[in-house]
């Protein structure tokens, strides 16, 4: 007796549910999480206005990040601060991360702060003024993050402002402190900053790597004839 025809087709069932439903899930978390870790007027001088807000609605240009955002303050013009830019990427890995950062820095117009590297990998510790007490803001908060964060300080003279580049894991941030006209930055706003953002951009690649999608394994999916 001759065996029955049977389809050597296969049904794929996904296994453990999410699909279509649980990625999106996955990007509106981290998108609300990218957006939060944007500076607020809280942590600004009074006066401060927002004049600008991150916008994340659009897809970014060109498909290297998966998202990019930019939020600007206006002070009073004579203020001690009167401009600050704050800019954040969160790319698809770190070594995209890495580069971005150093297009961002550019030909070098300050000398490297102290035990500054070329290599994104390497974290800036409390030797570096300008991040003093960071290092240990640069874990993300649940311990799953890529590492801690990365610092560079590109220009900061009492006339051009403050502009800082951070870097952990795949998310950069630029911040651009400007001050006011005769005056200067208060002492130690940068360094303030600059520590706040290296806590803020350490919970997002924290997010990035809990939220990322889960990668396909044979096991999450269950083969049968088709009937």
């Amino acid at each position: 007796m001759g065996l029955p025809d049977v389809s050597c087709a296969h049904t794929l069932v996904r296994m453990g549910g999410g699909g279509e439903e649980g990625d999106r899930t996955r990007a509106d978390r981290l998108r609300a999480v990218f957006l939060a870790s944007f500076l607020d007027a809280a942590a600004l001088p009074p006066g401060m206005c927002r004049i600008r807000a991150p916008d994340t609605t659009a897809p970014p240009s060109g498909g290297r990040t998966v998202h990019q955002g930019k939020a600007v303050w206006l002070g009073a013009p004579d203020a001690e601060l009167y401009r600050l830019d704050d800019t954040r990427w969160l790319l698809p890995s770190r070594r995209r991360a890495g580069k971005l950062a150093r297009e961002l820095l550019g030909p070098p117009i300050t000398p490297p702060l102290a035990g500054a590297t070329d290599d994104p990998r390497c974290a800036r510790g409390g030797d570096d003024p300008a991040m003093a007490g960071a290092g240990g803001a640069g874990p993300s908060t649940g311990g799953r993050g890529s590492g801690q964060v990365r610092l560079h300080v590109v220009r900061d003279t009492p006339s051009a402002g403050h502009v800082s580049i951070l870097q952990v894991g795949p998310v950069v941030a630029r911040l651009q402190a400007v001050p006011g006209e005769g005056s200067a930055l208060p002492d130690g706003l940068a360094a303030d900053l600059g520590r706040l953002v290296a806590r803020q951009i350490s919970a997002l690649d924290g997010a990035a790597v809990d939220l990322r999608r889960p990668a396909w394994h044979p096991a999450r999916w269950r083969s049968r004839p088709d009937r």
